[in-house]
């Protein structure tokens, strides 16, 4: 009687274990393995081949310095839009790209931007204490400030992170909760809702991805 239950036990056991084994299994090498895509406007997965390199940028750093599209040269980077009195999205945004940086400070292949939407407001001054008060390491991770034409241009025609026009006048106004992967070829390989921590630990799969 002993041994039909113990035979009985194992049959289960292994009816139950070897399927979700075989599962896990799967799942981790498709998420190691599974090279990442490639995007275009709009956030539409493209072929390699259709690809555009994100053009060059060149602003004002957190420091008062001109910062140029250099600090990213065959890094992986990872891109967004903030201003620093924002009550909503930014702040769960901006911690999740602190997730990003504490889990790659010793990183050298990596680095961060963040482009404010309200330059008048967010000085270097202003972007030098905001990064101070959240820990951020300007050395990875810049912020930066400058003509408000220019960074609305870049959003939108080099990062594409909205698919409507704008002048960069005093009505426009860009509200992204999008962090932007970008590789070392400067392509562009994927968009995280920066307010999800989720799809922010996805992102930081992906960056091991890149890196390696």
């Amino acid at each position: 009687m002993k041994n039909k239950r113990r035979v009985y036990f194992w049959f289960v056991t292994l009816v139950i274990c070897v399927p979700l084994l075989a599962f896990t299994l799967v799942n981790y090498v498709e998420s190691n393995s599974k090279s990442l895509p490639y995007y275009g406007e709009n956030f539409v997965e493209i072929k390699k081949s259709e690809a555009r390199k994100v053009g060059d940028f060149e602003f004002t750093n957190q420091d008062g310095l001109t910062q140029a599209s250099t600090f990213v040269k065959g890094k992986v980077w990872i891109a967004c839009y903030f201003f620093t009195t924002c009550p909503t999205i930014c702040p769960r945004m901006i911690a999740g790209m602190g997730d990003i940086q504490r889990e790659f400070s010793d990183e050298a292949q990596l680095r961060m931007v963040s482009f404010t939407v309200d330059p008048d407001k967010d000085t270097p001054e202003v972007l030098k204490q905001y990064a101070s008060i959240r820990n951020i390491n300007t050395a990875q991770w810049n912020l930066l400030t400058g003509n408000k034409k220019d960074l609305y241009k870049y959003a939108r025609k080099e990062l594409t992170l909205l698919a409507t026009d704008g002048d960069g006048g005093p009505q426009d106004f860009i509200h992204s909760d999008r962090l932007v992967l970008i590789d070392q070829d400067n392509l562009i390989r994927g968009y995280y809702d920066g307010t999800e921590s989720t799809e922010v630990k996805q992102l930081i799969k992906d960056i091991r991805k890149l890196i390696k």
